[in-house]
């Protein structure tokens, strides 16, 4: 359980950096989706929208994957 507990802290480390690229590219991830829309504002509207929602849930799995590092931490020692 060790040798776990230290790649689920090594994903929930580079699962950071990872968050926020996600973040950053996430309005590139539909362009097929971004292109119906016509008006301007209602695109940059969306693609926000899509970009925090995205940052959102990627930006869950460092702390998840930290703290089930930390619970397979202590149960093995």
């Amino acid at each position: 359980m060790k040798s776990l507990s230290k790649v689920l802290f090594w994903l929930g480390i580079l699962s950071i950096p990872f968050s926020w690229l996600a973040w950053f590219i996430a309005p590139a991830l539909g362009p097929e989706v971004m292109s119906s829309i016509s008006d301007p504002a209602m695109r940059a509207v969306m693609e926000e929208a899509h970009r925090e929602r995205w940052g959102i849930y990627v930006g869950h799995w460092p702390p998840t994957l930290l703290i089930l590092s930390y619970i397979l931490e202590k149960k093995a020692g």
